[in-house]
């Protein structure tokens, strides 16, 4: 089954557009386009996670003994309520797991979305895998219908400390919001902080690159302080991006 979560409350971020030498000479705000939810974490076991799916080969590295977490949030790419009409071009969010203490360090088992693609009109496709260490491997394969895949949404980092999604805007996919979701494993007993970053590329007359300004509490998420059971102990599919993603 699906996890349902209780209301969680949301926080308008300005993305914020640095000055560079052939470009702006100052500092710009994107205001109010970009609306990001507070986080929610949830403990599991390893056997509720063989139950979501995560990959076996990942969950046959780790041990009982290890804690486990469902680290879950959400992001909102707004039309600019001013009437602009700049769209958003890409996204990259990215999530560096760390444990303070040292030694070995949590990994992402699991990530939500993981790849998703639309068909382009071209001549071929690239299909691409994403192995035990989340690297990459594209293979060409040649498609009889004259079409292939794009793909506008790729999950990176599987298996390691820094997992990170690259959404992009397609035709028929808009870069308009996501819902993301971690599986977590690190050292029993250990404390687990997640560092967000946020960065987001608008199209105008150029491309303008941001990164998000996100509070604190957005920012570096204290997983196992804020942790909490999910009553039942519920198991089932991972919750999956929505809003267009």
């Amino acid at each position: 089954m699906s996890y349902e979560l209780p209301p969680l409350t949301t926080y308008d971020v300005d993305l914020v557009v640095p000055a560079t030498l052939q470009g702006n000479t100052t500092e710009e705000r994107i205001r109010r386009r970009l609306t990001v939810t507070e986080p929610y974490v949830v403990r599991q076991t390893i056997e509720q996670l063989h139950e979501t799916g995560v990959n076996p080969a990942l969950l046959a590295a780790s041990s009982p003994s290890d804690d486990y977490f469902l680290l879950m949030f959400g992001c909102a790419f707004r039309p600019d309520p001013d009437g602009d009409s700049v769209p958003f071009k890409e996204a990259h969010i990215g999530i560096r797991l760390e444990s303070p203490g040292g030694g070995r360090q949590p990994v992402a088992l699991a990530m939500s979305p993981d790849t998703a693609s639309a068909a382009s009109g071209n001549s071929f496709r690239v299909a691409v895998s994403l192995p035990l260490l989340g690297v990459a491997e594209p293979s060409v394969e040649y498609a009889a219908d004259g079409t292939r895949e794009e793909q506008y949404t790729t999950a990176y980092g599987l298996g390691s400390s820094n997992p990170e999604w690259l959404l992009r805007e397609r035709p028929g996919h808009p870069l308009t919001g996501v819902w993301l979701t971690v599986a977590v494993c690190a050292p029993a007993g250990s404390a687990v902080v997640a560092e967000v970053i946020v960065a987001a590329s608008l199209r105008r007359m150029k491309v303008l690159r941001s990164r998000a300004e996100l509070p604190p509490r957005l920012h570096t998420i204290d997983l196992t302080s804020i942790a909490q059971p999910l009553p039942g102990g519920p198991s089932g599919a991972l919750p999956h991006g929505a809003g267009g993603q």
